[in-house]
């Protein structure tokens, strides 16, 4: 429920995540980093980002798995700078900074943070099939049950004077929305799922920290094509296989073909009809038919 504010803006009554004192405990002792439950904010990347940079200006140092959660985020954006808001309450909007580091203290290569927001999407897959909701990935940054869209997650890179950068990734979940603007989106609640906000995140959390620690261990071993991780990837990756469409950034003409493998720095593979591959870091992509009914 929400109730307006004096100067007409929307405030979440208590209750929900923002004052759940025993879910901001829990999120500090799995992450063992500081935890911030916002009722209201504009973007929790955007947050997070100022937060951190804010804290390098002053001479501290961020922490990693820094988490911002909030109950309504009011300036959603996704890729290609779309907009995206859902009402109070029904949605799950979180963010964490990452900070990857060998386990010697050593920053990775930014070269390896292509693959971050792939393994935040893939523990929130493996979060939802806790909750007994079956979904995918679709490359780079969305969650899918079918063709249906349920998740987006962004990433974006922090850099700071006098510090290693940084990536901030974000995602939002719907998740007890039923009455959607367009019929290629659905909810965790449409699906069957839990409308717990709290336990999700707490799932989503718990699910990613062993995924990323695992790879700072050994990013290159662990993404190299018989990589472990390389596989958990692989095996949520909806994409692989498919007949796609890449839209590319400007005014580049879209690239068409089917999605056939990552390569080791997270881009997606596609071979064009001509039998052509094109490593693909960036753009939006859109699953056309699968490639046997296609043909």
């Amino acid at each position: 429920m929400t109730r307006a504010g004096g100067d007409g803006s929307r405030q979440v009554a208590p209750g929900q995540l923002a004052h759940d004192q025993a879910l901001h405990r829990d999120l500090e002792q799995i992450l063992g980093a500081p935890v911030v439950m916002l009722s209201e904010v504009g973007s929790t990347n955007q947050e997070l980002a100022d937060r951190a940079r804010d804290a390098a200006l002053h001479g501290q140092t961020p922490e990693d798995l820094t988490l911002v959660a909030t109950d309504f985020q009011s300036q959603g954006r996704g890729r290609l700078d779309r907009t995206w808001v859902v009402e109070p309450g029904e949605a799950l909007t979180f963010s964490l900074l990452l900070r990857p580091a060998a386990p010697s203290g050593q920053p990775l290569p930014t070269q390896s943070f292509g693959w971050l927001t792939m393994l935040l999407s893939c523990a929130v897959v493996q979060a939802l099939a806790d909750h007994g909701v079956q979904a995918q990935v679709k490359w780079p940054n969305d969650v899918l049950v079918g063709d249906r869209k349920m998740v987006g997650v962004l990433a974006s890179l922090v850099t700071f004077d006098h510090l290693p950068p940084a990536v901030v990734v974000g995602a939002g979940i719907n998740v007890s929305s039923t009455h959607l603007p367009v019929d290629t989106a659905t909810s965790v609640v449409l699906e069957g799922g839990t409308g717990d906000r709290a336990l999700l995140l707490r799932a989503m959390v718990s699910r990613f920290l062993p995924i990323y620690r695992s790879y700072c261990a050994d990013p290159t071993q662990l993404t190299r094509p018989d990589g472990t991780l390389r596989a958990l990837v692989e095996g949520l990756l909806g994409t692989l296989g498919r007949r796609v469409r890449a839209e590319l950034p400007g005014d580049q003409t879209p690239l068409e073909g089917q999605a056939v493998g990552l390569d080791d720095h997270g881009a997606l593979i596609i071979r064009d009809d001509d039998g052509a591959h094109h490593h693909l870091n960036a753009g939006d992509v859109i699953h056309l038919r699968p490639v046997q009914e296609a043909r």
